[in-house]
């Protein structure tokens, strides 16, 4: 069935006794601007309606498509109808009557979309929607200190958008996401109420912010986006933690690393030095956007690897935190002979007293030597499924927190 075909479908009346416009028994509201009820037509052959102010809408599909189907469209096979804005108006103008007797009256605007029922994204706007109505973003401008007594840390692993597994695709990870940004908020509150609250935040991008297509075959059958909207989701949720965190903290400082999944790669072989990186790309581009915001942003700092580096290291308010991906290394377990190699070798992470790492997809903790110590993040993604099935192990979830201070690090904990 053509576009056209369908674009026709979305038009027909649902049934006979919906050839003529359904009769109102009042005027409908003066739509403000941009409110004006209408049709538009969306990529891929979707639609978006735009209905007439009316009474609250309903709370599952079935009320929607009977609200769109009510004002002579028809729904074909294999579509569906999702409410994707709803405006409450408690005061809009209505004429009941010829005369001068208009009156206000509460109703609701909404906006509904006509879409294919397959998995997949219909529209870009459809994508888009998906990270705004989740996030509600926040900016405040802070005073910045010359230095912390103590910091938090915030491990963002893995989030590989685009992936498809076993908890879903891009609309649960962002469901996901947001949850645990909103426990992030409960998070420091509890900090605040036992006197542990840091006066500075560091946020430790570990890697692999998008699923990709080039690591192994699969991918190219199991994603639910295309590699640049993959870079577009984890640009909007990266903004929307750091405008969190900005908007609380009087310094903030972003940092991340090169990963195997982010990597620019030409089929399965990297191209080009280890900052040919995909998150370290988007974390350029959010220092650009922030630079151009000063009195907003300009508390907040950005750090990346050496061009032919894959690890840094941080100050985080006097304990030296490092950062790595994790897939330097073929099996978690010989994290700690890498780690030991890396110090002989004077490599970025040498002094570092924290190892923060992820690629495994899954928590843990080893306290190394003289008091080091070693945290495995866990995952943010959709299900490791191929290594639930290899070793029979399920990952689970979370957001990886501590604070660090001079003396080291305390309030470890997964969100």
């Amino acid at each position: 069935m053509s576009l056209e075909d369908h674009l026709d479908a979305l038009l027909r009346p649902a049934a006979d006794t919906q050839a003529e416009p359904p009769q109102t028994v009042r005027p409908a509201a003066m739509a403000p601007k941009g409110w004006e009820p209408g049709v538009r037509y969306e990529a891929g052959g979707s639609m978006l309606v735009t209905a007439p102010a009316a009474e609250a809408p309903p709370q599952d599909e079935t009320g929607w498509r009977e609200r769109v189907e009510a004002l002579g469209l028809a729904v074909p096979d294999g579509y569906r109808v999702r409410l994707v804005e709803a405006r409450h108006d408690p005061a809009a103008w209505h004429r009941d009557a010829q005369g001068e007797d208009a009156v206000t009256r509460p109703v609701w605007r909404c906006r509904y979309l006509i879409e294919p029922a397959t998995p997949g994204w219909a529209s870009t706007d459809d994508l888009n929607s998906l990270v705004r109505d989740a996030m509600r973003r926040r900016r405040k401008q802070r005073p910045t200190p010359e230095t912390a007594a103590r910091a938090l840390g915030v491990v963002y692993a893995d989030p590989q958008a685009g992936k498809v597994g076993r908890d879903g695709g891009t609309k649960e990870l962002v469901g996901r996401i947001a949850d645990r940004f909103d426990r992030l908020q409960d998070h420091l509150r509890d900090l605040g109420k036992v006197g542990r609250a840091p006066d500075a935040a560091y946020w430790l991008d570990g890697g692999d912010c998008i699923e990709g297509f080039e690591n192994v075959t699969s991918q190219a059958f199991t994603n639910d986006l295309t590699l640049t909207q993959m870079v577009r989701i984890h640009r909007r949720l990266t903004f929307e933690g750091l405008d969190r965190l900005a908007a609380t903290f009087p310094r903030v400082v972003a940092a991340t690393v090169g990963s195997n999944h982010a990597r620019v790669r030409r089929g399965k072989d990297p191209v080009g030095p280890p900052e040919d990186d995909w998150g370290i790309e988007v974390m350029s581009q959010i220092a650009d956007a922030y630079s151009r915001n000063p009195d907003a942003y300009g508390h907040v700092s950005f750090v990346t690897p050496e061009p032919w580096r894959d690890t840094i290291s941080l100050d985080m308010a006097g304990t030296i935190v490092g950062l790595a991906h994790g897939h330097q290394y073929p099996r978690p377990e010989k994290a700690v002979d890498w780690w030991r190699a890396q110090t002989f070798g004077r490599q970025p992470i040498a002094d570092a007293r924290v190892l923060v790492t992820a690629h495994y997809h899954h928590f843990r903790a080893q306290q190394l030597g003289n008091g080091r110590l070693w945290l495995q993040a866990p995952t943010l993604d959709n299900g490791s499924d191929w290594y639930a099935m290899r070793s029979g192990e399920v990952s689970q979830p979370g957001l990886m927190v501590f604070s660090a201070t001079a003396d080291g690090w305390d309030d470890l904990r997964i969100l």
